[in-house]
C-alpha cells in the first residue's frame, strides 16, 4: 500500500468543508477580485492617477473662480 492509496490523503477534512459552505459568495468574490487584478495589475495605478487629476482639476476650478 503507496502512500497514494491513503484514503484521508483523498479527502478533504470536515473542517474546511464547513467553512467552505459557509463562506462561498466571500470565496466567489475573492476568485473573482483577484482573477480580475491578475488580469488588470495596473488597476490601482490609473485609479490613482484619475484621482490626481480630478483633485488637481477641481482646485484649477476653485482658484478661477476666486480671481473672477
Amino acid at each position: 500500500m503507496g502512500i497514494q492509496d491513503r484514503d484521508y490523503m483523498k479527502r478533504p477534512s470536515d473542517d474546511d468543508d464547513d467553512n467552505r459552505r459557509g463562506s462561498s459568495s466571500d470565496s466567489k468574490l475573492e476568485d473573482a477580485i483577484s482573477g480580475f487584478l491578475r488580469r488588470n495589475p495596473r488597476f490601482f495605478l490609473y485609479v490613482a492617477l484619475g484621482v490626481g487629476a480630478l483633485v488637481i482639476a477641481a482646485v484649477v476650478v476653485i482658484k478661477s473662480q476666486k480671481g473672477s
